[in-house]
This record gives structure tokens, C-alpha cells and sequence, in this order.
């Protein structure tokens, strides 16, 4: 007879939840529900598939490396963002080298900007091969210590026996990624780059590189990237979420250099001055990047704000074009 682990791989590779109810039955069986708990504010619900694309190099390893030690240290905040899920979490490295790990958890732990409990571990899984060839592994893992929360850094070296920019091998992917969170009970972070080109727009879901699929199966999303202002600083923003409302928010952080913790600088900023668009000077400039947001969704108001200029001035702009 097959154990527990197994029972579990199995599920992830070959089986999805399925369900056949009324909608009145689903209504019902929602009230037993409990509101959902933070892991890393609204970017991170617990149970929750979050897709995590980002520039290249911009700090992604070392923000879930502290979001991890958050929620293991029973921080009530990270980042401004609240906590309210804590346990011990799982760090699935299939990018950096061993030595590499000690390094940086060395440097974190040396420089805590706060007292860590002692109840929960953060715990790390280190491997150059697959997910799929160490996915029994990982779930034995998962079976005895619990996590809340897991983090696999990142989709491409996890797994590079698929063609992540094929939508067919992507829903394979996401489709055993979901299982992993439903079988686990764990909220997972998967983190991802974005596609080359993208410095001068703002930060959406559209930015991530290959396939969609990722996004459209995902639960949630969110981005981190440079801030043009200065080398330090760095925007975060969420975009996509399954559970809550979208939050136009950018939020601006800063890599402190000595620390290698990110620190809070403010919550709500401008992100088109952080990414370059603030800095368009020449009127026709300006207009073509109003129409573009335009043709992107976004409001006569949401395009004023962006770029500095009044409502009536984006109108006739783009009421111009128009004629």
C-alpha cells in the first residue's frame, strides 16, 4: 500500500480537485469558510497560488528570503504589509549555489531589524536538478514540517525539461504548481523575470515573460523593480488577485546596502516617475504615452495622474488624436 507522501506526488502530477455541486450547495458550504490570513499582506494570501515577475537582478531572492524569516519569526508586519499566518516555511532553491545560501542567510541573520521567535523555521531545499525530479522529496518535507509557506526561486531553472513560453507546458506547470497548494494547504510564491524591453511601461501583468498561461492561472501577482530615481530604491506593486479588489498602490522600498534588507520608504507613490515615464518632456511624447495608457484601460483620471497633468488637458489630448 502506498504511504502519505506518495498518495500526495501522485496527486500533484496526475490529479486536479474536482466538484459537482449546485451553486445554492456552494453558497452554503461557504459559510464554514473563514476569512482568509496575510502571509505578506494582500500580495500573499494563505493557500494562494501568487506568480512573483520581476526584473532580472532586481532583489526578488532576498525579498522572499525575508518574507520567509517574517513569517517563520511571527513578525506581525513586513514591509507595511500584515502578517497573520505564522509557521515554518520552505525555500526551494533550484537558482543560487549552496554557499551562496550561507552567505546571504548569514548576512540577513546577522542584521535582523528585529527579534525573530523561536517557535518556527525557515527551512531551505537546495537542488540543481527539476521540481518533477524533486517533487517526492519536497513533499516528504512538506508532509512533516508543516510550511505555510513555500517559495520556489525560480520557474525557469524548476523547470528546464519544459518550454515555458509553450502555453501547453505551461498549464502543465501551473496546473501541478496548483496542486502543490491545494495538497499542501501552503500559500506558494513561484518567482519569475520579466520579458526583455519592458523598462518604460508600468508594471502589469503583461510584462512577465513567455507564456500567459502563468497569469491566467495564477491566484495573484505582484512585481518588484527599479526605481529610476535611485539604485537603491525599488517600486513593488500588485496587480491580479483571485480575493481582493486591485489597488492601484505603488509601493516604494529601499535595498539598505549595508543590511541587504529592504526597508519601507512609502506606501503610495507615483509609479511612472519611478520607472521613467514622469520624465517625459516633449509634449507629442507625452500624448503618445496618454493614448498608449488609454489603450491599455486605463481612465482619464489614472492617465492624469501618471503623467502630472490635469484631467481636462488628458481629454482634449486624446480627443484630439481621436479626430
Amino acid at each position: 500500500m502506498k504511504n502519505r507522501t506518495q498518495k500526495l506526488t501522485d496527486q500533484v502530477y496526475y490529479q486536479a480537485q474536482t466538484s459537482f455541486r449546485t451553486m445554492a450547495k456552494l453558497a452554503e458550504e461557504a459559510v464554514q469558510l473563514k476569512d482568509l490570513k496575510m502571509l505578506f499582506g494582500k500580495y500573499v494570501p494563505q493557500n494562494n497560488l501568487v506568480h512573483f515577475p520581476s526584473q532580472r537582478g532586481v532583489g526578488k531572492s532576498w525579498l522572499c528570503m525575508q518574507i520567509c524569516m517574517a513569517v517563520a519569526g511571527e513578525w506581525n508586519s513586513c514591509l507595511g504589509e500584515a502578517i497573520n499566518l505564522h509557521g515554518n516555511t520552505l525555500y526551494v532553491n533550484h537558482e543560487l549555489s549552496p554557499n551562496t545560501m550561507r552567505r546571504r542567510s548569514r548576512k540577513l541573520y546577522a542584521c535582523l531589524p528585529q527579534p525573530l521567535g523561536e517557535q518556527f523555521h525557515c527551512f531551505v531545499y537546495t537542488s540543481r536538478a527539476g521540481l518533477s525530479t524533486e517533487l517526492a522529496s519536497i513533499i516528504n518535507y512538506i508532509e512533516k514540517y508543516q510550511p505555510v509557506l513555500i517559495v520556489i526561486d525560480n520557474l525557469r531553472m524548476a523547470f528546464t525539461d519544459l518550454d515555458v513560453n509553450n502555453n501547453r507546458e505551461s498549464t502543465r506547470i501551473m496546473n501541478m504548481l496548483l496542486a502543490l497548494c491545494d495538497t499542501s494547504g501552503a500559500a506558494l510564491i513561484i518567482t519569475d523575470h520579466f520579458r526583455k524591453h519592458t523598462g518604460g511601461q508600468l508594471s502589469g501583468s503583461d510584462l512577465q515573460s513567455g507564456s500567459g498561461i502563468k497569469t491566467d492561472l495564477s491566484d495573484a501577482d505582484f512585481f518588484m523593480r527599479r526605481s529610476c530615481q535611485d539604485k537603491s530604491m525599488r517600486i513593488l506593486k500588485r496587480d491580479k488577485s483571485r480575493h481582493f479588489e486591485e489597488d492601484p498602490k505603488t509601493k516604494l522600498i529601499r535595498l539598505n546596502p549595508e543590511t541587504l534588507w529592504f526597508e519601507l520608504v512609502a506606501e503610495d507613490v507615483n509609479e511612472a516617475e519611478h520607472v521613467g515615464l514622469g520624465g517625459l518632456k516633449e509634449k507629442d511624447e507625452q500624448k503618445d504615452m496618454a493614448q498608449t495608457l488609454r489603450d491599455q484601460g486605463k481612465s482619464i483620471q489614472e492617465i492624469a495622474t501618471i503623467l502630472g497633468k490635469g484631467k481636462a488637458t488628458i481629454h482634449r489630448w486624446l480627443k484630439t488624436d481621436e479626430a
